[in-house]
Protein backbone atom coordinates (compact mmCIF):
# COMPACT_ATOMS: atom_id res chain seq x y z
CA UNK A 1 0.00 0.00 0.00
CA UNK A 2 1.39 3.75 -1.14
CA UNK A 3 2.12 5.96 1.77
CA UNK A 4 -0.29 8.65 0.41
CA UNK A 5 -3.20 6.10 0.99
CA UNK A 6 -1.62 4.70 4.60
CA UNK A 7 -1.93 8.17 5.69
CA UNK A 8 -5.06 9.03 4.34
CA UNK A 9 -6.81 6.19 6.31
CA UNK A 10 -5.03 6.32 9.24
CA UNK A 11 -5.73 10.08 9.79
CA UNK A 12 -9.63 9.35 9.30
CA UNK A 13 -9.47 6.74 12.03
CA UNK A 14 -7.81 9.59 14.55
CA UNK A 15 -10.81 11.03 15.27
CA UNK A 16 -10.09 13.30 17.87
CA UNK A 17 -7.96 15.53 15.37
CA UNK A 18 -10.29 17.86 13.10
CA UNK A 19 -7.69 18.91 11.33
CA UNK A 20 -6.53 15.36 10.23
CA UNK A 21 -10.02 14.67 9.42
CA UNK A 22 -10.45 17.68 7.03
CA UNK A 23 -7.60 16.55 5.20
CA UNK A 24 -8.81 13.15 4.71
CA UNK A 25 -11.93 14.52 3.04
CA UNK A 26 -9.77 14.84 -0.51
CA UNK A 27 -9.83 10.91 0.03
CA UNK A 28 -11.96 10.38 -3.17
CA UNK A 29 -9.14 11.79 -5.92
CA UNK A 30 -7.69 9.58 -8.59
CA UNK A 31 -4.48 7.22 -7.58
CA UNK A 32 -3.63 6.55 -11.04
CA UNK A 33 -1.06 3.47 -9.28
CA UNK A 34 -4.44 1.83 -8.71
CA UNK A 35 -7.11 2.43 -11.01
CA UNK A 36 -5.86 0.61 -13.50
CA UNK A 37 -6.53 0.36 -17.48
CA UNK A 38 -9.96 0.79 -17.83
CA UNK A 39 -9.71 0.88 -21.89
CA UNK A 40 -7.87 -2.40 -22.15
CA UNK A 41 -9.07 -6.24 -21.49
CA UNK A 42 -6.32 -5.87 -18.41
CA UNK A 43 -7.67 -7.93 -15.02
CA UNK A 44 -8.53 -5.78 -12.33
CA UNK A 45 -6.31 -5.98 -9.47
CA UNK A 46 -8.38 -6.09 -6.07
CA UNK A 47 -7.05 -6.81 -2.57
CA UNK A 48 -9.11 -8.61 -0.08
CA UNK A 49 -8.94 -8.58 3.81
CA UNK A 50 -10.72 -12.04 4.31
CA UNK A 51 -12.31 -14.09 6.99
CA UNK A 52 -10.46 -17.26 7.02
CA UNK A 53 -13.46 -20.01 8.68
CA UNK A 54 -11.47 -23.21 7.29
CA UNK A 55 -8.23 -24.67 8.45
CA UNK A 56 -5.77 -23.70 6.10
CA UNK A 57 -5.86 -20.35 3.62
CA UNK A 58 -6.60 -20.89 0.26
CA UNK A 59 -3.20 -20.51 -1.83
CA UNK A 60 -3.39 -17.58 -4.79
CA UNK A 61 -2.72 -21.71 -6.69
CA UNK A 62 -6.05 -23.31 -6.13
CA UNK A 63 -7.77 -23.93 -8.92
CA UNK A 64 -11.17 -22.75 -7.50
CA UNK A 65 -9.92 -19.31 -6.64
CA UNK A 66 -7.95 -19.23 -10.39
CA UNK A 67 -11.08 -20.34 -11.84
CA UNK A 68 -13.22 -17.73 -10.04
CA UNK A 69 -10.44 -14.64 -11.02
CA UNK A 70 -10.36 -15.91 -15.09
CA UNK A 71 -14.50 -15.64 -14.71
CA UNK A 72 -14.25 -12.26 -13.12
CA UNK A 73 -11.10 -10.89 -15.12
CA UNK A 74 -9.40 -9.96 -11.42
CA UNK A 75 -5.93 -10.81 -9.90
CA UNK A 76 -7.08 -11.32 -6.09
CA UNK A 77 -4.65 -10.70 -3.62
CA UNK A 78 -6.08 -12.16 -0.24
CA UNK A 79 -5.06 -11.75 3.16
CA UNK A 80 -6.65 -14.48 5.38
CA UNK A 81 -7.16 -14.04 9.06
CA UNK A 82 -8.40 -17.63 10.99
CA UNK A 83 -11.37 -16.00 12.79
CA UNK A 84 -10.55 -16.43 16.19
CA UNK A 85 -8.28 -13.35 15.99
CA UNK A 86 -9.82 -11.42 12.96
CA UNK A 87 -11.62 -8.93 15.02
CA UNK A 88 -8.27 -7.97 16.94
CA UNK A 89 -6.40 -7.62 13.60
CA UNK A 90 -9.52 -5.80 11.93
CA UNK A 91 -9.07 -3.08 14.54
CA UNK A 92 -5.11 -3.00 14.02
CA UNK A 93 -6.00 -2.58 9.95
CA UNK A 94 -8.81 -0.15 10.75
CA UNK A 95 -6.46 1.96 13.06
CA UNK A 96 -3.23 2.48 11.07
CA UNK A 97 -5.33 2.68 8.24
CA UNK A 98 -3.58 -0.19 6.18
CA UNK A 99 -6.64 -1.28 4.21
CA UNK A 100 -7.54 -3.54 1.52
CA UNK A 101 -9.76 -2.69 -1.66
CA UNK A 102 -12.27 -5.08 0.63
CA UNK A 103 -11.93 -4.82 3.93
CA UNK A 104 -13.71 -7.52 5.95
CA UNK A 105 -15.67 -6.03 9.18
CA UNK A 106 -17.27 -8.55 11.27
CA UNK A 107 -19.79 -5.83 13.38
CA UNK A 108 -21.32 -3.36 10.98
CA UNK A 109 -22.08 -1.36 14.07
CA UNK A 110 -18.46 -1.65 16.21
CA UNK A 111 -17.74 1.64 17.45
CA UNK A 112 -14.25 2.12 15.15
CA UNK A 113 -16.36 1.22 12.20
CA UNK A 114 -19.16 3.73 13.01
CA UNK A 115 -16.92 6.35 13.88
CA UNK A 116 -14.45 6.09 10.84
CA UNK A 117 -17.33 5.95 8.51
CA UNK A 118 -19.31 8.94 9.28
CA UNK A 119 -15.61 10.54 8.98
CA UNK A 120 -15.65 9.87 5.34
CA UNK A 121 -12.97 7.06 5.28
CA UNK A 122 -15.31 4.40 3.72
CA UNK A 123 -17.02 5.06 0.34
CA UNK A 124 -20.76 5.15 0.76
CA UNK A 125 -22.07 2.66 -1.50
CA UNK A 126 -25.69 3.69 -1.67
CA UNK A 127 -26.02 5.58 -5.10
CA UNK A 128 -24.91 2.55 -6.44
CA UNK A 129 -26.75 -0.46 -5.41
CA UNK A 130 -29.26 0.02 -8.09
CA UNK A 131 -27.16 -0.26 -10.87
CA UNK A 132 -26.05 -4.51 -9.63
CA UNK A 133 -28.57 -7.07 -10.69
CA UNK A 134 -27.74 -9.32 -7.84
CA UNK A 135 -26.96 -6.85 -5.09
CA UNK A 136 -29.80 -4.89 -5.64
CA UNK A 137 -32.06 -8.31 -5.20
CA UNK A 138 -31.52 -9.11 -1.87
CA UNK A 139 -34.10 -8.65 0.68
CA UNK A 140 -34.33 -5.03 1.51
CA UNK A 141 -34.20 -5.92 5.43
CA UNK A 142 -30.86 -6.88 4.74
CA UNK A 143 -29.44 -3.46 3.09
CA UNK A 144 -31.37 -1.87 5.80
CA UNK A 145 -30.02 -4.06 8.86
CA UNK A 146 -26.54 -2.58 7.24
CA UNK A 147 -26.61 1.08 7.48
CA UNK A 148 -24.71 3.35 9.71
CA UNK A 149 -26.74 6.59 10.04
CA UNK A 150 -29.12 5.57 6.96
CA UNK A 151 -26.05 4.99 4.40
CA UNK A 152 -24.41 1.98 3.36
CA UNK A 153 -20.71 2.52 3.82
CA UNK A 154 -20.10 -1.36 2.75
CA UNK A 155 -21.60 -4.37 0.99
CA UNK A 156 -22.80 -6.63 3.89
CA UNK A 157 -22.14 -10.58 3.61
CA UNK A 158 -25.65 -11.87 3.18
CA UNK A 159 -27.22 -14.27 5.18
CA UNK A 160 -30.22 -15.97 5.41
CA UNK A 161 -33.24 -14.48 7.92
CA UNK A 162 -34.17 -17.45 9.37
CA UNK A 163 -32.73 -20.24 10.26
CA UNK A 164 -29.40 -19.53 11.58
CA UNK A 165 -28.83 -19.95 15.25
CA UNK A 166 -30.08 -22.32 17.81
CA UNK A 167 -29.21 -25.15 19.59
CA UNK A 168 -27.45 -28.76 18.72
CA UNK A 169 -28.35 -32.22 20.59
CA UNK A 170 -26.87 -35.43 19.71
CA UNK A 171 -29.81 -37.14 18.80
CA UNK A 172 -28.36 -40.67 18.85
CA UNK A 173 -27.80 -40.08 22.36
CA UNK A 174 -30.89 -39.05 23.39
CA UNK A 175 -32.08 -42.58 21.69
CA UNK A 176 -29.25 -44.42 23.40
CA UNK A 177 -30.57 -42.85 26.57
CA UNK A 178 -34.04 -43.24 25.47
CA UNK A 179 -34.81 -39.77 26.02
CA UNK A 180 -37.34 -37.52 23.74
CA UNK A 181 -36.31 -34.38 21.56
CA UNK A 182 -36.39 -31.34 24.34
CA UNK A 183 -38.34 -28.47 24.16
CA UNK A 184 -38.32 -26.41 27.46
CA UNK A 185 -35.29 -25.27 29.14
CA UNK A 186 -36.04 -27.93 32.02
CA UNK A 187 -36.21 -30.62 29.40
CA UNK A 188 -32.39 -29.31 27.99
CA UNK A 189 -31.01 -29.38 31.55
CA UNK A 190 -32.80 -32.96 32.33
CA UNK A 191 -31.10 -34.60 28.96
CA UNK A 192 -27.79 -32.42 29.63
CA UNK A 193 -27.62 -33.90 32.88
CA UNK A 194 -27.98 -37.24 31.49
CA UNK A 195 -25.18 -36.59 29.01
CA UNK A 196 -23.07 -35.93 31.39
CA UNK A 197 -23.49 -38.56 33.99
CA UNK A 198 -24.89 -41.75 32.03
CA UNK A 199 -21.94 -42.58 29.76
CA UNK A 200 -23.88 -41.77 26.41
CA UNK A 201 -20.73 -42.77 24.12
CA UNK A 202 -20.73 -46.02 26.19
CA UNK A 203 -17.35 -46.46 26.90
CA UNK A 204 -17.64 -46.72 30.49
CA UNK A 205 -15.73 -43.43 31.58
CA UNK A 206 -17.18 -40.66 33.24
CA UNK A 207 -15.86 -38.30 30.27
CA UNK A 208 -18.69 -36.39 28.88
CA UNK A 209 -20.25 -33.16 29.32
CA UNK A 210 -23.94 -31.99 28.79
CA UNK A 211 -23.23 -28.54 27.36
CA UNK A 212 -20.44 -27.13 25.75
CA UNK A 213 -19.58 -23.58 24.30
CA UNK A 214 -17.86 -20.58 24.39
CA UNK A 215 -18.33 -16.93 25.75
CA UNK A 216 -16.75 -13.57 24.07
CA UNK A 217 -15.21 -11.06 26.17
CA UNK A 218 -18.57 -8.57 26.41
CA UNK A 219 -21.56 -11.37 25.93
CA UNK A 220 -22.58 -14.82 26.59
CA UNK A 221 -21.17 -16.12 22.71
CA UNK A 222 -22.36 -19.84 22.34
CA UNK A 223 -24.57 -19.47 25.22
CA UNK A 224 -26.50 -16.43 24.49
CA UNK A 225 -29.72 -18.65 23.39
CA UNK A 226 -30.03 -19.39 27.42
CA UNK A 227 -30.85 -16.05 27.83
CA UNK A 228 -32.37 -15.17 24.61
CA UNK A 229 -35.00 -18.50 25.65
CA UNK A 230 -35.65 -16.95 29.59
CA UNK A 231 -36.22 -13.12 28.38
CA UNK A 232 -38.00 -13.93 25.44
CA UNK A 233 -35.96 -11.32 22.81
CA UNK A 234 -32.78 -11.74 20.65
CA UNK A 235 -29.85 -9.17 21.71
CA UNK A 236 -29.67 -6.33 24.30
CA UNK A 237 -33.17 -5.30 24.08
CA UNK A 238 -36.76 -6.17 24.42
CA UNK A 239 -40.13 -4.56 23.79
CA UNK A 240 -42.12 -2.99 26.99
CA UNK A 241 -45.02 -0.50 26.55
CA UNK A 242 -43.59 0.49 23.30
CA UNK A 243 -40.29 1.38 25.03
CA UNK A 244 -36.88 -0.67 24.58
CA UNK A 245 -35.77 -1.68 27.93
CA UNK A 246 -31.76 -3.55 28.43
CA UNK A 247 -32.91 -7.54 28.92
CA UNK A 248 -30.43 -6.96 32.14
CA UNK A 249 -33.03 -5.44 33.96
CA UNK A 250 -35.73 -8.56 32.73
CA UNK A 251 -36.21 -11.39 34.94
CA UNK A 252 -35.25 -13.75 32.12
CA UNK A 253 -31.67 -12.69 32.41
CA UNK A 254 -31.53 -13.19 36.63
CA UNK A 255 -33.34 -16.79 35.67
CA UNK A 256 -30.11 -17.18 32.21
CA UNK A 257 -27.75 -17.12 35.37
CA UNK A 258 -29.30 -19.76 37.80
CA UNK A 259 -29.81 -22.22 34.96
CA UNK A 260 -25.93 -21.56 33.79
CA UNK A 261 -24.80 -21.89 37.44
CA UNK A 262 -26.81 -24.73 38.55
CA UNK A 263 -25.24 -26.60 35.31
CA UNK A 264 -21.73 -25.66 36.55
CA UNK A 265 -22.03 -26.49 39.75
CA UNK A 266 -23.66 -30.07 39.06
CA UNK A 267 -20.52 -30.35 36.20
CA UNK A 268 -23.02 -30.67 33.31
CA UNK A 269 -21.54 -27.15 31.78
CA UNK A 270 -17.74 -27.76 30.94
CA UNK A 271 -15.93 -26.35 33.40
CA UNK A 272 -13.18 -24.86 31.30
CA UNK A 273 -16.07 -22.77 29.35
CA UNK A 274 -15.09 -19.42 30.24
CA UNK A 275 -11.74 -19.68 28.75
CA UNK A 276 -12.46 -22.23 25.92
CA UNK A 277 -12.03 -20.27 22.16
CA UNK A 278 -15.09 -21.05 19.65
CA UNK A 279 -12.80 -23.66 17.69
CA UNK A 280 -11.81 -25.74 21.04
CA UNK A 281 -15.76 -25.89 22.30
CA UNK A 282 -16.55 -26.70 18.52
CA UNK A 283 -13.92 -29.73 18.18
CA UNK A 284 -15.04 -30.53 21.51
CA UNK A 285 -18.43 -31.19 20.12
CA UNK A 286 -17.16 -32.83 17.53
CA UNK A 287 -14.90 -34.97 19.59
CA UNK A 288 -17.73 -37.33 20.94
CA UNK A 289 -17.40 -35.32 24.39
CA UNK A 290 -20.62 -32.70 25.02
CA UNK A 291 -24.19 -33.51 24.02
CA UNK A 292 -25.73 -30.12 23.57
CA UNK A 293 -24.28 -27.11 21.59
CA UNK A 294 -25.08 -23.59 20.84
CA UNK A 295 -24.48 -22.80 17.04
CA UNK A 296 -25.87 -21.84 13.71
CA UNK A 297 -27.39 -24.46 11.52
CA UNK A 298 -25.43 -24.89 8.77
CA UNK A 299 -22.37 -26.66 10.18
CA UNK A 300 -24.97 -29.32 11.16
CA UNK A 301 -23.49 -32.09 8.60
CA UNK A 302 -19.92 -31.02 9.45
CA UNK A 303 -20.74 -31.60 12.95
CA UNK A 304 -22.49 -34.98 12.37
CA UNK A 305 -19.97 -36.36 9.90
CA UNK A 306 -16.49 -36.12 11.96
CA UNK A 307 -18.98 -37.68 14.54
CA UNK A 308 -19.46 -40.29 12.57
CA UNK A 309 -15.95 -40.80 12.10
CA UNK A 310 -16.26 -42.02 16.05
CA UNK A 311 -19.93 -43.34 15.90
CA UNK A 312 -21.78 -44.05 12.37
CA UNK A 313 -24.94 -43.56 13.75
CA UNK A 314 -24.31 -39.90 15.54
CA UNK A 315 -26.95 -37.50 14.51
CA UNK A 316 -26.42 -33.55 15.49
CA UNK A 317 -30.10 -32.32 15.90
CA UNK A 318 -31.24 -28.82 15.65
CA UNK A 319 -33.59 -28.15 17.36
CA UNK A 320 -36.93 -25.92 15.83
CA UNK A 321 -37.48 -24.13 19.48
CA UNK A 322 -37.08 -24.25 22.76
CA UNK A 323 -40.14 -22.78 24.88
CA UNK A 324 -39.03 -20.67 26.91
CA UNK A 325 -41.34 -17.96 29.92
CA UNK A 326 -42.93 -16.44 27.12
CA UNK A 327 -43.43 -19.26 24.85
CA UNK A 328 -41.71 -20.68 21.68
CA UNK A 329 -38.52 -19.09 20.93
CA UNK A 330 -36.22 -18.90 17.50
CA UNK A 331 -33.76 -16.27 16.35
CA UNK A 332 -34.61 -14.44 13.58
CA UNK A 333 -31.41 -13.43 11.78
CA UNK A 334 -30.41 -9.73 10.70
CA UNK A 335 -29.13 -10.95 7.14
CA UNK A 336 -26.38 -9.32 7.82
CA UNK A 337 -23.00 -11.07 8.91
CA UNK A 338 -20.18 -8.28 8.55
CA UNK A 339 -19.45 -5.95 5.57
CA UNK A 340 -16.77 -5.02 3.34
CA UNK A 341 -15.91 -1.90 3.70
CA UNK A 342 -14.17 -0.08 0.18
CA UNK A 343 -11.97 2.67 1.53
CA UNK A 344 -12.40 6.46 -0.19
CA UNK A 345 -8.90 6.73 -1.37
CA UNK A 346 -9.96 4.00 -3.98
CA UNK A 347 -11.11 6.04 -6.92
CA UNK A 348 -14.53 5.41 -8.10
CA UNK A 349 -13.49 3.62 -11.63
CA UNK A 350 -12.07 0.86 -9.44
CA UNK A 351 -14.63 1.54 -6.88
CA UNK A 352 -17.26 0.42 -9.92
CA UNK A 353 -15.03 -2.76 -10.82
CA UNK A 354 -14.81 -3.82 -7.47
CA UNK A 355 -18.85 -3.35 -6.99
CA UNK A 356 -19.27 -5.68 -10.42
CA UNK A 357 -16.73 -8.25 -8.98
CA UNK A 358 -18.98 -8.66 -5.79
CA UNK A 359 -22.18 -8.54 -7.62
CA UNK A 360 -20.85 -11.26 -10.04
CA UNK A 361 -19.52 -13.08 -6.99
CA UNK A 362 -22.67 -13.50 -5.47
CA UNK A 363 -24.01 -14.22 -9.05
CA UNK A 364 -25.05 -18.38 -9.48
CA UNK A 365 -22.06 -19.20 -11.49
CA UNK A 366 -19.51 -17.87 -9.51
CA UNK A 367 -21.25 -18.91 -6.28
CA UNK A 368 -21.50 -22.20 -7.20
CA UNK A 369 -17.40 -22.86 -7.83
CA UNK A 370 -17.28 -21.13 -4.11
CA UNK A 371 -19.78 -23.64 -2.23
CA UNK A 372 -19.48 -26.80 -4.48
CA UNK A 373 -16.03 -26.73 -6.60
CA UNK A 374 -15.83 -27.50 -10.23
CA UNK A 375 -18.76 -29.53 -11.93
CA UNK A 376 -18.10 -33.06 -12.62
CA UNK A 377 -14.63 -33.23 -10.62
CA UNK A 378 -16.34 -32.12 -7.14
CA UNK A 379 -19.67 -32.53 -7.46
CA UNK A 380 -22.79 -34.27 -9.55
CA UNK A 381 -26.21 -33.33 -10.01
CA UNK A 382 -28.53 -36.35 -9.02
CA UNK A 383 -32.19 -35.42 -9.25
CA UNK A 384 -31.21 -31.44 -9.13
CA UNK A 385 -29.40 -31.86 -5.68
CA UNK A 386 -25.29 -31.59 -5.69
CA UNK A 387 -23.77 -34.63 -4.60
CA UNK A 388 -20.27 -34.38 -3.00
CA UNK A 389 -17.56 -36.78 -5.09
CA UNK A 390 -14.46 -38.53 -3.58
CA UNK A 391 -12.67 -36.19 -5.60
CA UNK A 392 -14.01 -33.41 -3.34
CA UNK A 393 -12.46 -35.00 -0.23
CA UNK A 394 -9.23 -35.41 -1.47
CA UNK A 395 -9.05 -32.00 -2.87
CA UNK A 396 -10.20 -30.83 1.26
CA UNK A 397 -13.41 -28.99 -0.56
CA UNK A 398 -15.40 -28.71 2.49
CA UNK A 399 -12.24 -26.11 4.30
CA UNK A 400 -11.51 -24.75 0.54
CA UNK A 401 -15.23 -23.46 0.17
CA UNK A 402 -15.53 -22.53 4.15
CA UNK A 403 -13.19 -19.98 2.95
CA UNK A 404 -14.78 -19.12 -0.39
CA UNK A 405 -18.01 -18.55 0.56
CA UNK A 406 -16.72 -15.54 2.86
CA UNK A 407 -16.55 -13.93 0.17
CA UNK A 408 -18.19 -15.20 -3.17
CA UNK A 409 -21.98 -16.72 -1.78
CA UNK A 410 -25.35 -15.57 -3.45
CA UNK A 411 -28.63 -15.22 -0.84
CA UNK A 412 -30.20 -18.31 -0.56
CA UNK A 413 -33.04 -18.37 1.50
CA UNK A 414 -31.96 -22.35 2.42
CA UNK A 415 -28.51 -21.27 2.90
CA UNK A 416 -27.68 -22.76 6.59
CA UNK A 417 -29.65 -25.85 5.40
CA UNK A 418 -26.74 -26.65 3.40
CA UNK A 419 -23.41 -28.28 4.47
CA UNK A 420 -21.36 -29.58 1.21
CA UNK A 421 -21.86 -33.63 1.40
CA UNK A 422 -24.33 -33.29 3.25
CA UNK A 423 -26.75 -36.34 2.59
CA UNK A 424 -30.60 -34.79 0.50
CA UNK A 425 -32.41 -36.13 3.57
CA UNK A 426 -30.46 -34.14 5.77
CA UNK A 427 -30.69 -30.96 3.69
CA UNK A 428 -34.38 -31.57 3.39
CA UNK A 429 -34.76 -31.75 7.05
CA UNK A 430 -33.00 -28.78 7.52
CA UNK A 431 -35.12 -26.68 5.19
CA UNK A 432 -38.32 -27.73 6.83
CA UNK A 433 -36.20 -26.35 10.18
CA UNK A 434 -36.03 -23.08 8.79
CA UNK A 435 -39.80 -22.78 7.24
CA UNK A 436 -41.07 -24.01 10.64
CA UNK A 437 -38.52 -21.45 12.35
CA UNK A 438 -39.87 -18.47 10.31
CA UNK A 439 -44.12 -18.63 12.12
CA UNK A 440 -42.46 -17.73 15.62
CA UNK A 441 -38.61 -16.11 15.06
CA UNK A 442 -37.47 -12.89 16.85
CA UNK A 443 -35.47 -10.02 15.64
CA UNK A 444 -32.90 -8.01 17.84
CA UNK A 445 -34.93 -5.30 18.13
CA UNK A 446 -31.96 -2.85 18.66
CA UNK A 447 -29.96 -4.16 15.54
CA UNK A 448 -29.16 -1.16 13.60
CA UNK A 449 -29.39 1.12 16.86
CA UNK A 450 -26.77 3.48 17.12
CA UNK A 451 -25.99 5.00 20.77
CA UNK A 452 -23.35 7.49 20.61
CA UNK A 453 -22.99 6.92 24.46
CA UNK A 454 -22.98 3.20 23.73
CA UNK A 455 -20.07 3.39 21.41
CA UNK A 456 -17.66 5.53 23.66
CA UNK A 457 -18.63 3.75 27.15
CA UNK A 458 -20.58 0.69 25.92
CA UNK A 459 -17.64 -1.50 25.06
CA UNK A 460 -16.37 -1.17 28.46
CA UNK A 461 -19.72 -1.49 30.33
CA UNK A 462 -20.60 -4.62 28.67
CA UNK A 463 -17.54 -6.17 29.49
CA UNK A 464 -17.88 -5.16 33.16
CA UNK A 465 -21.14 -6.53 32.63
CA UNK A 466 -20.32 -10.35 31.36
CA UNK A 467 -17.30 -10.45 33.80
CA UNK A 468 -19.95 -10.35 36.39
CA UNK A 469 -22.16 -12.85 34.88
CA UNK A 470 -19.34 -15.43 34.66
CA UNK A 471 -18.30 -14.64 38.17
CA UNK A 472 -22.00 -15.56 39.19
CA UNK A 473 -21.71 -19.04 37.19
CA UNK A 474 -18.60 -19.82 38.56
CA UNK A 475 -19.52 -18.88 42.01
CA UNK A 476 -17.09 -16.02 42.96
CA UNK A 477 -20.07 -13.41 42.88
CA UNK A 478 -23.80 -14.95 44.29
CA UNK A 479 -26.66 -14.10 42.89
CA UNK A 480 -27.38 -11.70 45.26
CA UNK A 481 -24.42 -9.70 44.28
CA UNK A 482 -25.88 -9.72 40.74
CA UNK A 483 -29.03 -7.87 42.11
CA UNK A 484 -26.44 -5.36 43.75
CA UNK A 485 -24.68 -4.71 40.37
CA UNK A 486 -28.52 -4.33 38.59
CA UNK A 487 -29.63 -2.29 41.27
CA UNK A 488 -26.87 0.25 40.56
CA UNK A 489 -26.76 -0.57 36.84
CA UNK A 490 -30.30 0.98 36.60
CA UNK A 491 -29.30 4.13 38.70
CA UNK A 492 -25.84 4.70 36.46
CA UNK A 493 -26.58 8.11 34.34
CA UNK A 494 -24.18 6.65 31.36
CA UNK A 495 -26.37 3.77 31.34
CA UNK A 496 -30.01 5.64 31.16
CA UNK A 497 -28.23 7.72 28.32
CA UNK A 498 -27.93 4.91 26.26
CA UNK A 499 -31.23 3.85 27.19
CA UNK A 500 -32.67 7.15 26.15
CA UNK A 501 -30.17 7.29 22.75
CA UNK A 502 -31.51 4.23 22.25
CA UNK A 503 -35.12 4.75 21.67
CA UNK A 504 -34.43 7.33 20.25
CA UNK A 505 -33.06 5.73 17.52
CA UNK A 506 -35.65 3.47 17.63
CA UNK A 507 -38.37 5.79 17.18
CA UNK A 508 -36.53 7.25 14.58
CA UNK A 509 -36.00 4.38 12.44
Amino acid sequence: MNRKRKIALACAASLAVPALLTACAGGGSKNPGEQGDTASNKPTEISIFANQQGAQAVDSSNELLQAIEQKTNTKLNITWVPFNSINEKTKVALASGDLSDLTFVGNVYDSQVVQMAASGAFWDITPYIKDYKNLSAWPKEIWDNAKIQGKNYGIPRPRPLEGGWGVHVRKDWLDKLGLKVPETMDDIYAVAKAFAEKDPDGNGKADTFGLTGHVDSDGMGAFGWVENVFTGSLGKWKLKDGQLVPVLFDPGQRQALEWLKKAYDEKVLAPDFAVMKSTQAREMYMANKAGVFGSALNPQWLYTDALRKIDPKADSYPLTYIIGPEGKFAAKDSGVFGMYVIPKTVPEAKLKKILAFVDQGNGEEISTISQFGLADKHYTVKDGFKIATEQAKTDNIPDITNNLLQIFQMYDKYQRAYYNGIPKEYYERNKKLVDDRSAFSKPDLGYGLISQTALTVGPDLYKKVQDMKIKVIIGKETLAAWDDYIAKLKTDPQFQKIIQETNEAYKAK
